[in-house]
């Protein structure tokens, strides 16, 4: 992780916001020198959304390594890099993997009809059916035995991505593995090379909504992005299709969501976010049985610039060895 010379090697942190986190670990790596402002001979260099361009890297001739945080490099111009054979490598992001993981939870619960099985089981709803408990054995069983018409398998259905940033990509590799396949809109669609990553294909947004088996919103809220899945919209998709909302509430026109819910025009919806937060306790939403709500839990356990910067330079010191 030292030149020749044994002297540390200085890795520069390219993005803004990131002096404190430098600064605190800068002793958990005492083989680099870690620097947010260009100096010196810089060795390697990590960016999360700076731009990384042929001008940026004629002014760092020594430069031999570049990693990015997150897994959607879009902002690294590859073919310079590779133009002057600088190692490259991209670590995931703590805060995208967390949300790409309740997005995907969502998604499984619905297609398994969870919420509204465990509920049929707690409350031993099998006595409505003229049901009574037997014992079981390898071969009598009581299969299905709420018959949820809701229940079915994730393979081989269309996940739509609306929104392609590191979490829709986190997402989109998960549902990959699943046998899922994979569209999503975009404002600038992916690089080929991008796309390939992350087994994705661009289409625009009604098709998105048309063709898709689940629909998942993750962009950011903006003005241009305020209410951006309404009525209109959800009159799109299939009456077999879920929405999933993991990004900000008022993406969605809410109340146009809670009657498309309510009246079956959409088989369901999985939710972390809303207009209102908490979700009032009187909002429709809480009465309808083909939705799941969760109080906002996306971010996991939480991160932070120094625990993600910690995973980057990690493999930034296994690149320089």
């Amino acid at each position: 992780m030292t030149n020749t010379n044994g002297e540390r090697q200085t890795v520069l942190i390219l993005d803004e916001g990131y002096e404190d986190a430098a600064a605190s670990l800068a002793d958990d790596f005492p083989a680099l020198q870690l620097v947010t402002q260009p100096t010196g001979k810089i060795r390697g260099l990590v960016a999360q959304t700076a731009q990384v361009d042929d001008a940026l890297l004629d002014e760092m001739p020594d430069l031999r390594t570049a990693l990015k945080l997150g897994r959607s490099y879009t902002n690294f111009d590859m073919p310079a890099l590779r133009r002057r054979d600088i190692s490259f490598a991209a670590v995931p992001r703590k805060g995208p993997n967390c949300v790409a993981e309740l997005a995907l939870t969502l998604i499984l619960a619905l297609s398994k009809d969870i919420v509204s099985g465990h509920e049929a089981v707690a409350m031993g709803a099998y006595r409505y059916r003229g049901m009574v408990p037997e014992l079981t054995s390898q071969r009598k069983i009581a299969f299905h035995w709420m018959k949820n018409e809701r229940v079915h398998e994730v393979g081989g259905k269309t996940l739509g991505i609306i929104g392609m940033g590191e979490i829709s990509c986190e997402l989109a590799r998960r549902a990959s593995v699943l046998g899922m396949r994979n569209i999503y809109y975009k404002r600038s669609p992916l690089s080929p090379e991008l796309e390939a990553a992350f087994d994705a294909s661009y289409a625009p947004l009604n098709d998105v909504l048309q063709q898709s088996d689940y629909v998942c919103v993750a962009v950011p809220h903006t003005p241009e992005t305020e209410r951006m899945i309404g009525a209109q919209q959800l009159d799109l998709m299939k009456p077999s299709a879920f929405l999933v909302n993991i990004a900000r509430g008022g993406i969605i026109d809410e109340d146009a969501l809670i009657d498309a819910l309510a009246e079956n025009r959409i088989a369901g919806a999985g939710l972390d976010v809303f207009t209102f937060e908490p979700l009032p306790a009187e909002s429709p939403l809480t009465a309808l049985d083909n939705v799941i709500l969760c109080p906002h839990i996306g971010g996991g356990t939480g991160t932070n610039r120094t625990i993600e910067l910690r995973a980057g330079l990690e493999k930034m010191r296994e690149m320089l060895a």
